[in-house]
């Protein structure tokens, strides 16, 4: 079943190249403010809470560098002190620092969130494990209802993250999850994958040569660097990311560039790092 999901690799030139040209003319205008939330969820033992730290140190290196955001619009709740940590990602701190995004947030801004740490499904609802009572998914979708920003970008990294994709479905949203909604609940290879990647020079990454570094691309560098974490050492890969960016709650399980009938990934292939 999980073959006849697979979209596979299918030519990007047409449409995107099109779509693209049209959208140069708009990526000279000024970008509102460029806003990010990093959430750290708990790490459970002193192995974690290291792993953790590195990532969420990794992602906001790229955020404040290479995507130019201002360090002062890059909010992190869990992780360490130096990463700027505002201190544990409880329900309430989350739901503050939302809040406070949501109020200041234009429609010319966009919006990158991050999770990462553990979580289990219940049978009904995926929790996210954070200090203090966890968080079901469509309790973490509902704090973003109402967010009004033209790019927003959803990064959720961790174990049974393909149960958040439904409930964070909005037209224009990008969510990207590190597992399909099924049973995978295993440690995810996806978030460290993700800080290797983002790590690395933009311009490797800039596989059709447009001089633009878009969201799909990276999500498909992070898929490959996954993928190759598994064969490093023979093992089976037990998650499967999926990008849903049409707004309709159902991911698509992409491995290489869409082409004009796909049903997820164009919205990601026009969003750009550094630009609209």
């Amino acid at each position: 079943m999980k073959s006849a999901r697979r979209l596979g690799t299918i030519a990007l030139l047409g449409l995107v190249l099109v779509l693209g040209a049209a959208s140069r003319g708009a990526e000279g205008a000024k970008r509102g403010t460029s806003r990010a939330l990093i959430v750290a969820g708990i790490p459970g033992d002193a192995e974690h809470e290291a792993r953790f730290a590195e990532v969420v140190r990794g992602w906001r290196a790229w955020l404040t560098g290479p995507l130019g955001f201002d360090p002062a619009e890059v909010g992190v709740l869990g992780g360490p002190g130096d990463a700027g940590s505002k201190g544990p990602a409880t329900r309430e701190a989350l739901g503050r620092a939302v809040a406070d995004m949501k109020l200041a947030t234009r429609p010319d801004d966009r919006v990158w969130v991050f999770w990462l740490g553990h979580a289990n499904y219940d049978g009904a609802h995926m929790r996210l494990h954070l200090p203090g009572p966890d968080l079901s998914d469509e309790e973490f979708a509902a704090l973003f209802q109402g967010l009004g920003c033209d790019e927003q970008v959803f990064w959720m990294t961790s174990a049974g993250s393909g149960w958040l994709v439904r409930p964070l479905a909005a037209k224009g949203r990008i969510t990207i999850a590190a597992t399909e909604r099924d049973q995978e609940f295993n440690e995810t290879e996806f978030p460290r994958a993700l800080a290797e990647v983002a790590a690395g020079p933009l311009a490797k990454l800039d596989t059709d040569g447009d001089g633009r570094v878009s969201v799909l691309e990276v999500y498909l560098a992070t898929v490959a660097r996954t993928a190759a974490r598994f064969a490093s050492n023979q093992r089976i890969p037990t998650e499967h990311a999926q990008i849903d960016d049409n707004g309709d709650g159902q991911g698509a399980e992409l491995t290489g560039p869409t082409g004009p009938k796909a049903r997820d990934g164009l919205t990601a292939a026009l969003t750009f790092l550094n630009g609209r």
